[in-house]
């Protein structure tokens, strides 16, 4: 089979999000072809009311499954936005290229060649349709009403119907323990016991024993749900006795967590294959705060209002959230997700300020400041380090850019840089 005809070169586009605004409720779809390489012929339609983004690559979590061993087991991730087909390399061994451009980050309009190891994908667009995402806002106490959190409410809706085991999966702070436990509330066993095993406050020699021994968790969890906190942390003889134990026991689930990419583990031998296979079949991703437009608002009111009632006295305090909360964090990445969302709100109650530089102090004590968040996530070291850089210049920017009310030749004096070069850097953060 020829190969695609490469018309003109794709340049890599950053994705620039607005925080507090809500997308369009028009939808695209995009077809997706594999055109060369052992899998050529696999044809898989994506549009934006999938449940989490689609990944491509060769494990089984993959929404497009490809047998090409030259491409990595999770090697890119594809979002349908409003418009667009976002495509993300997710620091791939051999790396992702569109027209011919490695990228990292590249916003696709259809007609576009991604090249990853030695297969090649068309990308096309589809029958443009409106994108129906339903009036529903919340599952349980989960609330969110992005368009990332709308497309998870089916899914967990038909997770929670089910009794086979879970996966979550999403970085720290996102909610993993709360949607694991609204899960409960929604099955059938809402009756039973919800156990959790925080793994990293267990030490390693007692984790089987605390996890299997007599009246140990696995027991308490009987007719109910067993919670693994990052399952990732466990080590290997644990996690074949956790595979044996569910060929074995039927009446506990479980639901587990992770902000760790198991693929890599799995490839790199620290986790266990076939338990991974039997987790995935229930697998949720959950969005980081920073991709679900216009909840950080929704959120932030909330947590002010749940918040209310126990930290005023005598019903003097306002329950309405500060004008000034939300302006100053607009283009704050969130590094620790809802949880430090909460913390902040929390900071700005009871200390009335937080600082110029904030950082709350629960995100202080999980190590969740940016740098840390980028480390964690266990990328190659070329891939960590562009993602690092790029956040520095879209920060320092922005920065310099408001100080001289956005004139670009005096901000780019004040760095001490080319004209030519600071407008180079401008533009790849639009």
């Amino acid at each position: 089979m020829s190969g695609p005809t490469m018309t003109k070169p794709g340049e890599m586009a950053t994705i620039r999000r607005t925080r507090f605004s809500r997308p369009p409720a028009a939808g695209s779809a995009f077809v997706i072809t594999v055109v060369e390489g052992p899998d050529a012929g696999l044809v898989t339609s994506l549009d934006a009311t999938g449940p989490t983004r689609a990944l491509l690559g060769q494990s089984p979590v993959c929404t497009i499954r490809l047998t090409d061993r030259e491409v990595s087991r999770r090697h890119a991730a594809l979002t349908v936005t409003d418009t667009k087909l976002v495509v993300l390399d997710l620091g791939s061994t051999n790396g992702t290229t569109v027209n011919g451009v490695l990228v990292k980050e590249a916003a696709l309009q259809g007609g576009e060649a991604i090249r990853i190891g030695s297969s090649v994908l068309s990308v096309k667009r589809g029958e443009a349709r409106a994108a129906d995402l339903g009036q529903t806002s919340s599952f349980g106490r989960v609330i969110g009403e992005s368009a990332a959190m709308k497309r998870l409410y089916p899914a967990l809706s038909q997770l929670a119907g089910s009794d086979r085991p879970a996966l979550l999966e999403g970085e720290a702070g996102t909610g993993k323990e709360l949607v694991a436990e609204e899960l409960h509330r929604a099955s059938g066993r809402t009756d039973g016991p919800f156990i959790t095993l925080e793994s990293s406050t267990i030490p390693v020699a007692e984790l089987a024993e605390r996890l299997f021994g007599a009246g140990g968790l696995f027991e308490q969890a009987r007719g109910g749900v067993l919670f693994i906190d990052e399952i990732g942390n466990l080590p290997r003889d644990v996690q074949a006795t956790l595979r044996e134990t569910l060929g074995k026991v039927r009446d506990v689930r479980i639901v587990a967590a992770t902000r760790r990419d198991l693929d890599r583990d799995v490839a790199q031998g620290r986790f266990d294959d076939d338990l991974f296979f039997l987790l995935a079949a229930g697998r949720i991703e959950l969005p980081a705060l920073r991709d679900r437009d216009g909840d950080v608002s929704l959120l932030a009111r909330h947590f002010w209002q749940e918040l209310a009632p126990s930290m005023t006295q005598g019903g003097g305090a306002s329950t309405e959230l500060p004008e000034d909360f939300l302006p100053r964090f607009e283009h704050y990445p969130w590094p620790g997700n809802v949880r430090e969302l909460r913390s902040a709100v929390l900071a700005r109650m009871t200390m009335g300020e937080l600082g110029p530089t904030y950082r709350s102090d629960e995100a202080k004590q999980q190590g969740l400041d940016f740098l840390t968040a980028v480390i964690e996530e266990d990328l190659p070291f070329p891939a960590a380090r562009e993602r690092v850089v790029s956040e520095f210049e879209r920060r320092y920017v922005e920065r310099v850019l408001a100080r001289h009310n956005g004139n670009v030749t005096q901000a780019a004096r004040a760095s001490g840089v080319a004209h030519r070069y600071f407008q180079l850097v401008k533009a790849r953060l639009k």
